[in-house]
């Protein structure tokens, strides 16, 4: 009897391994999956501005490290080519990203190259990278080969292409298209679909931002919110502003005007 019960005790005790040793392996399992799934997803870290070195290149802090990075899928026109569009492309970067200011970095899935930090840049909320495409102050880069939102910023680019912005602005196209609308708005006759806009100064006088009679400065007004925005041609928003004047917005010639009638200019 001692030996069977020695024998019961010693099967009990090799199940019971068994099965622990079985418990350890699945947690193994479970946890390495769990790590794998973590570790492939994209991080987004935050960091702060240091330094802007040129229009596509930032030296950020991050953990009191400085980290050079550059924003993926972006070039910018040489010097030689177009040096006033770099300097407009380099001063509106470093508007928006000046010393100290806190923002978003991520990775991109497709990016293996060790030589540079290729990063997304969020800053405010908005992706940095689509801002440049969609002012025009820059192009798609074609060196980058394949990256996540690649198919998006050349659409991006193609709209700034047709709207003539930036690099991509043509200054015979443009006068073209002004005098064209001058004499639209001398028949009082509207734009396509668009309503008449009515001048707040003489025809021998000039708005602001503009060389000639026709307001350019857009006030939109905010139903739900009821508040009202005005928003500059340098603004960010611009171009994304339609003005419904049904629906309250209203053109401005001079921003005193706006001012006066009780619209605040927009903060980006």
């Amino acid at each position: 009897m001692k030996i069977i019960s020695s024998i019961i005790l010693v099967l009990l005790a090799i199940t019971c391994l068994n099965a622990c040793s079985q418990d350890d392996t699945n947690d193994v399992t479970k946890h390495s999956g769990s790590f794998n799934s973590s570790y492939n997803k994209t991080i987004i870290q935050t960091a702060t501005i240091d330094t802007v070195i040129d229009p596509t290149t930032i030296q950020v802090l991050q953990t009191n490290q400085k980290t050079v990075i550059k924003l993926i899928g972006l070039a910018t026109p040489y010097l030689a080519e177009n040096s006033k569009i770099y300097d407009s492309a380099l001063n509106f970067t470093k508007f928006h990203l000046y010393k100290g200011k806190e923002v978003r970095i991520q990775k991109d899935h497709y990016n293996t190259n060790q030589e540079f930090q290729w990063r997304y840049l969020f800053v405010d909320g908005e992706m940095y990278n689509k801002l440049m495409l969609t002012n025009g102050y820059a192009i798609v880069s074609g060196p980058h080969g394949q990256f996540e939102h690649k198919e998006e910023f050349q659409a991006i680019e193609q709209k700034a292409q047709d709207s003539h912005l930036g690099y991509w602005e043509n200054t015979k196209d443009r006068i073209n298209i002004q005098q064209n609308r001058v004499k639209t708005l001398n028949t009082n006759e509207p734009t396509g679909t668009l309503p008449k806009i009515n001048l707040t100064k003489t025809a021998n006088q000039t708005c602001d931002y503009t060389q000639n009679n026709i307001p350019v400065i857009k006030g939109n007004y905010d139903k739900n919110m009821e508040t009202k925005i005005y928003y500059l041609p340098d603004s960010i928003f611009y171009k994304t502003i339609e003005i419904s004047p049904n629906e309250g917005d209203r053109w401005f010639c001079i921003e005193s005007e706006a001012k006066r009638n009780g619209w605040v200019k927009s903060k980006h």
